[in-house]
C-alpha cells in the first residue's frame, strides 16, 4: 500500500509549467529542491526573482540570454512529438528523481490543461510520488495503486476524480465506497469529507486524482494551528 506524505518529505525537484503564475511563497517551502522550468515558465520565475536550475523546451517563448551563467542548465529540444512538460518529465526520469512536484498544470488554455493531464498519466507509474500544486491551498496526487494517508484532519474536503474510471473501496470517508465505480460523465467523487486523520483507498481497477489541502514541509506550525482550528470547529458543529 502506497503511503502519501507531504509534511515530512520534500520533492527531489519542482517542475514549473507555463500555467498559473508562480509565487515566491511556494518556493520558500522547498529551498533544497531542484527547479526545472519549461521555457516560458522560466521567464515567469525570473520575474519574481527566482532562477531555475534547468530550463528545458523548444525555447519558442524564452530568450536563453536571460540566463547567462553556468548555474542554470539550458536544454534546447526542438522535438515536436512531445510537449515541454513531457520533456521535463523525461529529464527528471533520466536523472533518477523519484518524487516530483508540479506547479502550473493548468497550462493557460483549456486544451493545454487536458494535454498536460494526458501526459501526466503516461508517466505516473514511473515516479514514486507526483504532487500537483496550482495554489497554496490545494494539492493533487495521481493514484493507481492502494494508498493510505495519515495527514488529514476530520471533516477535510477530499476529492477522488477518476481518469476515466476507478473501482474503489474507501475507509475513513463520510461517504464510503465499497467496491464501487467512479467514472467520468457517470459518477465522480468530488467534495467528499474525511472523518479521521487517516484514510485508506483500495484500488481494484483504474486510476484517479486524489485532492486534499496542502501540507508543505516547512509549514508544520501552520498546519498544526490549522488542524487545531478545524478540530475545534468540527466539535462546535457537532455540539451545535
Amino acid at each position: 500500500m502506497k503511503a502519501l506524505t507531504f509534511q515530512h518529505q520534500k520533492p527531489d525537484c519542482i517542475l514549473v509549467l507555463q500555467g498559473n503564475k508562480p509565487c515566491v511563497e511556494f518556493f520558500s517551502f522547498f529551498p533544497e529542491s531542484l527547479i526545472i522550468a519549461v521555457d516560458g515558465a522560466a521567464f515567469d520565475l525570473l520575474e519574481i526573482g527566482i532562477k531555475p536550475n534547468v530550463v528545458i523546451g523548444d525555447m519558442d517563448s524564452f530568450d536563453v540570454s536571460r540566463v547567462k551563467d553556468e548555474s542554470c542548465l539550458v536544454i534546447i529540444d526542438k522535438n515536436q512529438e512531445n510537449n515541454d512538460f513531457e520533456k521535463a518529465l523525461l529529464y527528471s526520469l533520466d536523472k533518477g528523481y523519484s518524487h516530483i512536484m508540479i506547479w502550473g498544470m493548468h497550462g493557460g488554455d483549456f486544451e493545454h490543461t487536458l494535454n498536460n493531464t494526458s501526459v501526466l498519466w503516461k508517466y505516473t507509474g514511473d515516479f514514486n510520488q507526483i504532487s500537483i500544486a496550482d495554489s497554496l491551498h490545494r494539492v493533487a496526487v495521481p493514484v493507481c495503486v492502494d494508498m493510505v494517508c495519515s495527514e488529514l484532519y476530520p471533516d477535510e474536503v477530499v476529492s477522488l476524480i477518476p481518469f476515466p474510471h476507478a473501482r474503489l473501496t474507501t475507509k475513513g470517508f463520510h461517504w464510503e465506497l465499497n467496491n464501487e465505480v467512479l467514472e467520468l460523465s457517470v459518477r465522480e467523487g468530488a467534495r467528499n469529507r474525511s472523518v479521521s486523520s487517516t484514510i485508506s483507498i483500495s484500488v481494484h481497477e483504474g486510476r484517479f486524482l486524489f485532492f486534499c489541502d496542502t501540507r508543505f514541509p516547512d509549514s508544520y506550525i501552520l498546519s498544526c494551528l490549522r488542524i487545531y482550528f478545524y478540530k475545534n470547529y468540527y466539535i462546535l458543529l457537532k455540539s451545535g
